[in-house]
């Protein structure tokens, strides 16, 4: 009954989508025709930041005010929305508006991070803690961030599935419409003025009825406490083994494995964040009491490892930074490790409370630190992605400052991935290195592979220099001279080598003929 009860605890007083559905149809449906608006005036414009902005702000505040709505409070939500909406902006305004000339290969892994990763996990933190504000003012309770935290990914993927399966249906629909010799409404589906509103109004509808479906949601919710359970103990299993290993054979014998496809801080991260998510379904909202003792130890277990995960992670990205400087990936790393460093001093804190072992709830401390640790995860997400913190600049100094303090030989160091890969940025760095490069005793060294990735016209080409066939320069000749005893040809006879008159006739042969 106890345990049935912990995983149970997942309500909430909020009415979910209730009374909300013509509010999301028509917002949905004004979200779309927007975004028609800004594809047909502003799709032709160059560079497409603009576009690519207002879009993302017109589906972020019309999704955030769905989301944050609820029945009698329809008006209080606008603002939130609109605020999440600018803030996220700012981000895809400065990735957006990134120039990049024809032939580079820019480092583009901050502008993926943030749109795949960065993004939607900021839109998601902000989302959760300004619907718990609505609900129980500000701070926030752990509880309703909790609820939230876990039931939005749930409105949200089903919102999309259905939208998907929708225009499936349309466009099968119009295809069989299409084989009778009807084709209006093949021609139709195709016209942006009528699919974008159609999606913005179907996933509109689609927030407001999976919201009213609180048994389906509390079904969902269930099925994900419940793996938690299943997938702590392998969890803690996993991580005594890697313990284990890491003890007998050190940490090399980790380093060195091919699976880690050359990242073993990236690995070793993800893992350990994928026991902070399952942590977090076992302990769910912080108000149940201790699980049963098998789950109880097994959760000390593995988050006993947590700290462990982060060391080693931190260990193995450190090398490879002192080796070989920073890149944008190596700083998100970076943030990463940091975020995992101060998750495991909510872990330390959870694991002294412990000592009180008949204590009525369990691990006290982890509920209130958990919501410092959302608000944590926003902001550094934000930042790492925002032009405070360029990544590119940051590296490309860090590049520099490799080669000149003679941690990597001039002869080794790659002077085509600061012009390439790293923008304007790397380019500044290179005329800082050449002018540094006076006076060393590798200057002519320094100054040869500069030229050489100036001279080049792409990474590629930078990199494969032995691949390349140089092109023959204007006015080079196209046809090789005959070589000294060659034969005469036909076309190498004089016409008239005896310097006669042209209207002389020439003998064909001794015969006259």
């Amino acid at each position: 009954m106890a345990e049935a009860k912990s995983i149970a605890v997942t309500t909430t007083p909020a009415e979910g989508g209730k009374g909300l559905g013509l509010l999301s149809l028509v917002v949905g449906l004004a979200a779309g025709g927007a975004v028609y608006a800004i594809t047909d005036y502003l799709g032709a414009e160059r560079p497409a930041v603009l576009p690519v902005v207002l879009t993302q702000t017109v589906c972020v505040f019309a999704a955030g005010w769905l989301l944050l709505a609820e029945r009698g409070r329809v008006v209080s939500p606008i603002l939130p929305a609109a605020i999440i909406a600018a803030v996220l902006a700012i981000p895809t305004w400065f990735f957006a508006s990134i120039d990049i000339p024809p032939a580079f290969d820019l480092e583009m892994f901050p502008a993926y991070f943030w749109s795949f990763i960065a993004g939607p996990l900021s839109f998601y933190l902000m989302l959760t803690i300004a619907k718990s504000a609505l609900e129980t003012g500000v701070p926030p309770h752990y509880p309703s961030v909790f609820f939230h935290g876990i039931t939005m990914p749930l409105i949200g993927g089903g919102a999309v599935l259905f939208a998907g399966l929708a225009l499936l249906l349309l466009y099968a629909w119009a295809a069989l419409l299409k084989q009778m010799d009807v084709a209006f409404f093949s021609e139709l589906f195709d016209e942006p003025w009528f699919i974008l509103p159609f999606l913005g109004a179907i996933g509109g509808l689609s927030i407001a009825m999976i919201r009213s479906q609180q048994s389906v949601l509390g079904a969902l919710r269930f099925i994900l406490l419940l793996f938690s359970r299943i997938a702590m103990p392998i969890m803690a299993v996993f991580s005594v083994t890697f313990l284990v290993v890491l003890a007998m054979r050190g940490p090399d014998a980790v380093l060195g494995m091919e699976a880690f496809m050359g990242r073993p801080s990236g690995v070793v991260l993800f893992i350990a964040f994928a026991g902070m998510l399952i942590f977090n379904g076992v302990y769910q909202n912080g108000e149940g009491a201790p699980p049963p003792w098998w789950l109880r130890i097994s959760t000390i277990i593995a988050i006993a490892a947590f700290p462990v995960y982060a060391g080693f992670a931190a260990w193995a990205l450190w090398v490879r930074i002192g080796d070989y400087g920073l890149t944008p990936p190596r700083i998100t790393g970076l943030a990463m490790n940091g975020l995992a460093f101060a998750y495991s001093i909510v872990l330390i804190a959870g694991l002294v409370s412990e000592i009180n072992w008949k204590a009525k709830r369990w691990m006290a401390p982890v509920a209130s630190l958990n919501t410092g640790m959302a608000a944590l995860w926003l902001l550094v997400l934000l930042l790492i992605s925002s032009p405070m913190l360029n990544s590119w600049a940051i590296s490309a100094k860090s590049q520099e400052r490799i080669l000149l303090s003679n941690k990597i030989a001039a002869k080794d160091f790659d002077f085509g991935y600061l012009k390439f890969r790293l923008g304007k940025s790397g380019e500044a760095a290179l005329a800082r290195i050449e002018e540094a490069a006076t006076g060393r005793a590798d200057a002519a060294v320094i100054r040869a592979g500069i030229a050489r990735a100036r001279a080049a016209l792409s990474y590629w080409e930078y990199q494969n220099p032995d691949l390349v066939r140089p092109e023959p320069e204007p006015g080079d000749a196209a046809i090789e001279p005959p070589a000294q005893d060659a034969q005469p040809g036909p076309m190498d006879l004089e016409l008239n080598p005896d310097g006669a008159d042209v209207d002389t006739p020439i003998s064909a042969g001794p015969a006259g003929e």
